[in-house]
């Protein structure tokens, strides 16, 4: 694997090829990597020493933009002017500081008619009827959302201004998610800040290879090498050495990885959110695939079966956001997504018209004696079927015309 040394723009065939040039270096011996105490005037980013960077192409173009430093300021105001309120943020499941959910020492106070799971007998009821004292557990979202704590408020200690991040998921008992790998690029440069897999504190019940193409092996390797961070804690840690309450944090539906790292920030922008509220907010949310191919017009998961490379997902999340912020693209973003709106429309139509088809078939079956089942005969023979995609749409679910796809997040 290719790694580079990104101050001296020098490239290396293995990393230890890296490592001899680190250490012999005369410019890596006289500075020492992380950020500096003062930010000189005038400078919008912190002065960061990445030490490598994974190159994600090699001998072919880059696909991912570069700001200049002359150009990066009126980038970080575009962009900040695109932060979400609280309320846009809260109305996609995002967590802040007012509707963080919280447990009461009562476990049972916020409904006395639900029983306790141990003997089945409500609030007032006596004791508990099976052992010594009631076993009453909370779910585990609720106890997860104990453990959410705000971004570090800004200190006179330089963050950066923007940060571009995602994480990878595995399953865990009980149907949630635990971070198994982290990145991080700072939003201006492109530069890497953090590309570690995290060894999470509870056992994986899924590690969803099939996804992002992490193993167990691979992840148990680096946990044993001590390269993995520990668990959520370890990542969120990490990430706040670069960030505060200042820094716009910068991915595509957010709310899951900073759900994951049980984080509360003030300063998002998220690419969903961008493309969904200028599209009308029809209930319609894209697919970073999908975002990225059709506005930068870059392919991502090129590779087997679509796997995702989260550090290409990162890249990719940066450039939707320039694309939808930057001044220059307005009326690109605008066509397109009027463009989406008469596709929306037209799909909605096509969809109620096949439903209204659906119900007269029913009327027309029940009316010749036949079952009310909603599996059906139709007239011309084939076999027709209630698809849950039809009762997820009339749900208000995302539709999987629209191209959404929960795992691009």
């Amino acid at each position: 694997m290719s790694v580079r040394c990104v101050p001296c723009n020098r490239s290396f065939k293995g990393q230890s090829g890296l490592d001899q040039h680190l250490q012999h270096s005369s410019r890596h011996r006289s500075t020492t990597p992380g950020l500096p105490s003062t930010i000189p005037a005038g400078s919008t980013v912190p002065k960061v020493t990445i030490r490598a960077v994974q190159t994600i192409t090699q001998g072919a173009k880059s696909p991912w933009s570069r700001i200049a430093q002359a150009g990066s300021t009126t980038a970080l105001n575009e962009l900040s002017a695109h932060c979400h309120s609280t309320d846009e943020l809260e109305e996609h499941s995002y967590i802040s500081v007012d509707n963080a959910p919280s447990i009461r020492p009562n476990g049972n106070e916020w409904n006395k008619k639900k029983p306790y799971k141990c003997c089945n007998t409500i609030q007032g009821g006596g004791g508990c009827q099976t052992f010594p004292a009631h076993d009453f557990q909370p779910p585990r979202r609720a106890l997860t959302h104990q453990e959410f704590r705000q971004t570090p408020v800004a200190s006179a200690k330089p963050k950066f201004r923007a940060v571009a991040l995602d994480c990878e998921m595995a399953g865990i008992p009980g149907g949630g998610s635990e971070v198994i790998l982290l990145c991080a690029t700072d939003f201006v440069t492109g530069a890497v800040l953090i590309n570690r897999l995290v060894c999470p504190s509870v056992a994986i019940t899924d590690m969803r290879t099939r996804i992002h193409g992490v193993t167990k092996s691979s992840l148990d390797k680096a946990t044993s090498q001590g390269q993995a961070l520990a668990g959520w804690e370890g990542a969120r840690s990490e990430l706040w050495k670069y960030i505060d309450d200042k820094t716009i944090l910068v991915g595509h539906a957010l709310e899951h990885d900073l759900g994951a790292l049980r984080m509360i920030h003030p300063r998002v922008v998220d690419s969903s959110i961008l493309s969904e509220i200028e599209v009308g907010g029809r209930r319609v949310r894209f697919g970073l695939h999908k975002l990225s191919s059709e506005l930068p017009r870059i392919e991502i998961r090129k590779g087997e079966e679509g796997i995702h490379d989260c550090l290409e997902d990162v890249l990719a999340a940066r450039e939707v956001v320039l694309f939808c912020t930057r001044a220059r693209n307005k009326e690109a973003f605008k066509s397109w997504a009027e463009a989406k709106k008469r596709e929306q429309i037209r799909l909605e139509a096509e969809r109620k018209a096949a439903r209204q088809e659906k119900a007269n078939r029913r009327r027309r079956n029940r009316a010749r004696g036949g079952s009310t089942s909603y599996t059906f005969d139709s007239d011309d023979g084939d076999e027709e079927y209630l698809r849950w995609s039809d009762i997820a749409e009339d749900l208000g679910w995302p539709h999987p015309d629209t191209g959404y796809d929960p795992w691009s997040d």
